[in-house]
């Protein structure tokens, strides 16, 4: 019995439903992290509330942009934590009891068991048990193990690790310090990620299939300031910073340097279009005085640099206020004598950087974990008894084998040692 633990409580852990609720609910939440965008920028946010404002209130109520930190997820991963900890604690318990050779009661059950009659070999009752195979018996304990190491990291990491996430574009640069990143998603007693040296986006460059589909996509860097050091990071090739290590995502676009109008001084700003399902880019957001913004850009096809134009609508009370195309150094002439001018059209994308101080200890767990997958399948523990008895001028002789697992399959080398122990004389 697991130590310390009430009986209803270890049942309940114990029992198949309530591992199979945690399960299907790791797994939801797995589904629910890939449909729902993740650690979403302040205008994604409101972009998002303004088209599907029910949803909106259920995703920030449950933390669904950031799931593993929800204090629910959180809360899921240690119940499960402590049921996967029920069972290596019973399996564990179970093979240190069962490790030694087994008595001759252990065989009265034994899948395989026969008794022949020979030709006595020698004299009084005579009980030979050997075991083969023993390692295998330490498969399933190891494989649970390490998926309790995985779970406890994984708390650990929900505990004290840190994820954070901005969007660059073209020339500009991510600041040294907690302030590099706009997203700060941090565990309970973890601090906010920082940059050690200031870095510069110098320049995105995805690389395409023939057909038009992205292949790749990498960025240069350049790191620091005075004499920077000229760096790459791609996707699936992150770079490392001291503690930090910094990501580059599939997430990227156009990103239009737009001058806007103002009753004063014109404003200028980037604005990132993103992938539209019916293809290319397209961004809509507001402008002062009630008035909507929308852009859009073609596919990049093979190009490795962004579209040169966008096509710009303005409208306003859901009326056309103003339409065209606009080049860069071009301007669209509003009613009122204003203009939004595009001064330049670069790439963006979105960097993420991690600080994880589990990972090692989660990588020893899958260790574990594959090394118990490969005892428990390479090896199976058979326990065989043979037990010789007088019985008058001859002796009856009783043979039984007990695999640990798929006893059938072992129906052959159980044949092979009744027809060799008959023939013994």
């Amino acid at each position: 019995m697991s130590p310390s633990i009430p009986t209803r409580v270890r049942r309940f852990l114990r029992s198949p439903r309530t591992i199979i609720v945690e399960l299907l609910g790791i797994a939801g939440a797995g589904v629910a992290a890939t449909v729902v965008d993740q650690l979403p920028t302040a205008p994604q946010r409101e972009r998002f509330a303004e088209a599907n404002p029910v949803l909106a209130r259920v995703v920030q109520r449950l933390s669904l942009d950031h799931i593993f930190t929800a204090w629910w997820f959180l809360a899921l991963v240690a119940v499960a934590a402590c049921s996967l900890g029920i069972v290596t604690w019973e399996q564990w318990s179970r093979l240190f009891r069962e490790w030694g050779t087994p008595g001759e009661k252990a065989f009265r059950a034994a899948p395989l068991r026969r008794e022949v009659s020979r030709e006595r070999t020698g004299e009084g009752r005579r009980v030979s048990i050997s075991t083969t195979g023993r390692a295998g018996a330490l498969g399933s304990p190891l494989f649970h193990a390490g998926l309790l190491v995985v779970a406890l990291a994984g708390i650990a990491r929900m505990l004290v690790g840190a994820d954070a996430a901005r969007d660059v574009w073209e020339g500009g640069v991510i600041p040294a310090g907690p302030e590099a990143f706009e997203i700060q998603d941090l565990g309970p007693f973890a601090a906010p990620v920082a940059l050690p040296r200031p870095i510069r986006f110098v320049e995105l460059l995805p690389v395409y299939y023939p057909s038009g589909g992205l292949l790749g996509l990498s960025a240069r860097l350049e790191v620091g300031q005075g004499s920077p050091t000229s760096t790459t990071v791609a996707v699936n090739d992150p770079l490392d910073l001291w503690n930090t290590r910094l990501y580059l995502t599939q997430s990227f676009g156009p990103a239009a340097i737009l001058e806007f109008p103002t009753d004063g001084t014109p404003v200028t700003r980037a604005v990132l279009l993103a992938s539209a399902e019916a293809g290319g880019f397209e961004w809509t957001g507001p402008l002062p005085g009630g008035r909507e913004l929308r852009l859009r850009a073609p596919p990049a096809g093979t190009s490795s640099r962004p579209p040169d134009y966008v096509e710009v609508r303005i409208l306003e009370r859901d009326g056309l206020l103003a339409a065209g195309r606009l080049q860069r150094g071009s301007a669209l002439l509003l009613p009122d004598g204003s203009a939004l001018v595009l001064r330049d059209v670069r790439w963006w994308s979105r960097v993420t950087s991690s600080r994880d101080p589990t990972a090692w200890p989660m990588f020893a767990g899958f260790g574990i974990s594959i090394v118990g997958v490969v005892l428990m399948f390479g090896f199976v523990r058979v326990d065989t008894m043979v037990v010789a008895e007088p019985d008058g001028d001859r002796e009856r002789v009783t043979i039984a084998m007990r695999p640990q697992r798929l006893a059938p399959v072992f129906a052959e080398r159980f044949d092979r040692l009744l027809e060799r122990e008959a023939a013994r004389h």
